[in-house]
Order: structure tokens, then C-alpha cells, then sequence
């Protein structure tokens, strides 16, 4: 019998109150599912473990997921990983993978994740006048941003690399232990196809903060040395619900979200 795994991402559930809250955690329990997986944006900082907490809590399932861009408004983000990383030693439902590392589905389905930061890479960063909430938001990032726009562009694809190389590391793992399939969550879409905006790719303006061309880069790269593997990777951050089959063996989807309205994006069976 396959076990059954509810995707959910951008879910934001600090927008909304205790009762909405536990009307979404009891529709994730009626589909009976085995446990959740979530591509990030969760929460905010000062919610954030509270949340999961009670999410596990009440679902009393496994809860595997990597955290977005949100995750980390109103905090620094190591201080956001050391809780996160204490959350999952301590609660045995709640695995940030990333801390939580590589986990084997069944005997040849393997689960992985790394937040993932957009980098600018894809675009036009160097005209774009977009300026997202994230500079303001994180502190770490709004410490570059008063510096300067390169620097700023440095952090993001200092963090943006720094997680492509855990990936790196966590896939290669996962090839060595005979993977047919490996799901990854990433929050970022890792290619310009996957990052759409009213049913069209989004701008050279917009691109730069909604993709990931690190994450892209490996994921090629890896899936066409093993084309004997299926890549699955769930992304989320742009709220645009995308699908795109790169190669044969290496498929994006990206969930649709709209704030203070949490859904289930579908059931995977594993």
C-alpha cells in the first residue's frame, strides 16, 4: 500500500486566526493522509515554532518541510535555523530537513529539501526596480540593502549558494543509495519556466527575486547524469501554480497560494 503525503506550501498562517487555522489542520486530517510535506512559508519568525507545534500537534502526522522567504520576516536567520534545528530535535512529528537530512520514503523513494534563496541570476537585476518586503523584512538582508543594491545582490547569492551546496550534497547521498526517485522541497523555483505571473513567465524585472539559477544549475546537471532517477522538486514562493518537465526524468511544480486562504495542493503517493 503507498503512503500518502498532503503538499502544502505559502500556507502563511499567521495571517489567520486559531479557529481558521484548525479548520485547515482538520481538512489536512481528512484526507488521511501519512504526513505533510511543505515548500516553505510558513509562518513568520516570532510565530514560527508556536505554529508548527501546534500544527503537529493536532495532525499527529509527520511534518517534513524547509522554510521560504517569510519564515524568516521580523528575524536574523541563524536564529531562525538554530530554532529550527532544536524544533526537530525535540518534537519527534517535525522534520526541517535541512537539520532533519536525507529521509528514506520506502526502498527506493528518498526525501530531501534546502530552503533556497532567489539570487538574481535570472532577469535583469541590475535595471529591475522591484524591491521586495524581504530587505525590509530580514535582517540580515536590510543590513546589505542600507550598503548598497550589489551588496545586498552578494547576500542573496551568498545564501543562495551556500543551500545549492547542502542540496548538492544531499542528492549526491541519495544517487549513492540506489535512488529510483528522490523528492526535493526547495521554496525558490529553480528555473525561469517555473516562475509565472498570470500564466506567462514572469518579467526580467521580477525574475531576479522569483527563481533560483544556482538551483536550477545543479538540478540539471544532476538529473541528466542519472537519467535511471525521477526528480520530483515542490517549490512554492511565487504564488503561481506551475508545472514545467524539464528533462524526462526531472519535473517542477510550483503550488498556487493566496494569502489568508490555506489549501492542500495535492496528495502524492509514495
Amino acid at each position: 500500500m503507498s503512503d500518502k503525503l498532503a503538499w502544502l506550501t505559502d500556507i502563511h498562517l499567521n495571517f489567520i486566526d486559531d479557529i481558521a487555522r484548525q479548520k485547515f489542520y482538520q481538512e489536512i486530517v481528512n484526507t488521511q493522509c501519512d504526513g505533510v510535506l511543505i515548500s516553505g512559508d510558513i509562518a513568520e519568525a516570532p510565530s514560527l515554532v508556536d505554529i508548527l507545534n501546534e500544527m503537529a500537534s493536532y495532525i499527529n502526522k509527520p511534518i517534513y518541510f524547509i522554510l521560504g522567504n517569510h519564515d524568516y520576516y521580523k528575524g536574523q536567520i541563524t536564529e531562525v535555523r538554530d530554532a529550527m534545528t532544536i524544533l526537530t530535535e525535540e518534537n519527534n512529528k517535525l522534520f526541517w530537513l535541512p537539520a532533519s537530512k536525507m529521509q528514506k520514503l520506502d526502498n527506493d523513494t528518498f526525501l530531501i529539501g534546502q530552503d533556497g534563496w532567489a539570487d538574481g541570476r535570472l532577469g535583469d537585476y541590475q535595471n529591475s526596480r522591484v524591491v521586495l518586503n524581504d530587505s525590509r523584512m530580514i535582517a540580515d538582508l536590510f543590513q546589505e540593502k542600507i550598503i548598497g543594491k550589489y551588496q545586498l545582490l552578494d547576500k542573496m547569492q551568498q545564501l543562495a549558494d551556500v543551500d545549492a551546496m547542502s542540496l548538492q550534497n544531499d542528492l549526491e547521498q541519495a544517487i549513492s543509495q540506489k535512488a529510483k526517485k528522490i523528492i526535493v522541497l526547495t521554496h525558490v523555483p529553480p528555473f525561469k519556466e517555473a516562475c509565472l505571473y498570470q500564466g506567462k513567465i514572469s518579467s526580467d524585472d521580477w525574475l531576479p527575486y522569483f527563481s533560483s539559477k544556482v538551483m536550477g544549475d545543479l538540478l540539471s546537471t544532476l538529473a541528466q547524469k542519472n537519467p535511471g532517477i525521477e526528480f520530483l522538486v515542490l517549490c512554492g514562493h511565487t504564488h503561481n501554480g506551475a508545472n514545467f518537465q524539464c528533462y524526462n526524468n526531472l519535473t517542477i511544480e510550483v503550488g498556487k497560494a493566496e494569502y489568508y486562504r490555506p489549501e492542500i495542493q495535492k496528495i502524492i503517493l509514495v
